[in-house]
């Protein structure tokens, strides 16, 4: 079990994450960017959800991370309703039909705080549904063009490469030359990580890709700056990245990134 400390932390950290994607939803509605609207919008609205759920869970149950983290699933299973579903007139029909299975799936008493979490979705009554095809075509621009494995074996192999420049710039004493190095390897290890992750979890679209990138990016552009020194600095950046993805995600994404 959570102690008060880290149960507050989850529950903010789910409220925030919420707010994030769905101002990310509606930057990428407006660039009519359906796929990843789509996506961020759903994530915002499980993120609204599981702050719902672990403020009673925590009130109530006897293990609250075990059935919060069981109700996590969503956001990929969410996802996949959207991919299954294509005939809908509008972004904003998606996300509704999502919504209200979503509702159906959770203990009638907890449905009217999950209502009242979530923002409107007025903004993608203009924004078509994604298809099959849009979602495939959003897939092979953010693979350029590869296979998800070759994607990932390419960004590991650029992650050595920019963590070995960050080295050799460290020992010339070029100090921030070398941090940017090393931010660099890392991003690569971050979407060589995310893309992995999603097929590991049947989301062959990547949309929780989306999802997981724009809260770690946003989470390092919140940097007020970074400390002085090589390791010092980086160390800063990954533990930005690993909490901007949640504890067990956040583990697993240290163990991915070149040793500093």
């Amino acid at each position: 079990m959570a102690d008060k400390a880290s149960a507050e932390e989850v529950y903010s950290r789910c409220l925030g994450n919420a707010t994030i994607l769905d101002a990310a939803a509606r930057r990428f509605a407006d660039a009519s960017d359906a796929a990843s609207a789509v996506a961020c919008a759903w994530g915002a609205d499980v993120f609204a959800a599981q702050a719902v759920l672990w403020e009673r869970i925590m009130i109530a149950a006897s293990s609250p991370q075990r059935q919060f983290f069981r109700v996590a699933d969503a956001l990929v299973s969410g996802l996949q309703v959207h991919d299954a579903d294509t005939g809908q007139q509008s972004a904003a029909t998606q996300v509704e039909t999502s919504r209200r299975a979503l509702l159906e799936a959770c203990d009638p008493d907890l449905r009217d705080g999950m209502r009242a979490s979530w923002s409107d979705v007025g903004y993608l009554v203009a924004v078509g549904a994604p298809t099959v095809s849009d979602l495939e075509d959003s897939v092979a621009r953010r693979l350029g063009g590869r296979s998800p494995e070759a994607f990932v074996t390419q960004r590991r192999q650029e992650a050595a490469e920019s963590m070995a420049t960050a080295q050799a710039l460290r020992i010339k004493g070029e100090g921030t030359p070398a941090i940017q190095a090393a931010y660099d390897s890392d991003l690569s290890a971050l979407e060589a990580y995310l893309v992995e992750s999603a097929v590991a979890a049947s989301d062959t679209h990547l949309l929780t890709v989306t999802v997981r990138w724009e809260l770690a990016i946003h989470a390092l552009s919140s940097l007020p700056g970074l400390p002085e020194g090589f390791l010092t600095a980086v160390g800063r950046i990954r533990d930005t990245l690993a909490a901007s993805l949640g504890d067990a995600d956040g583990g697993r994404l240290r163990d991915a990134l070149q040793p500093a």
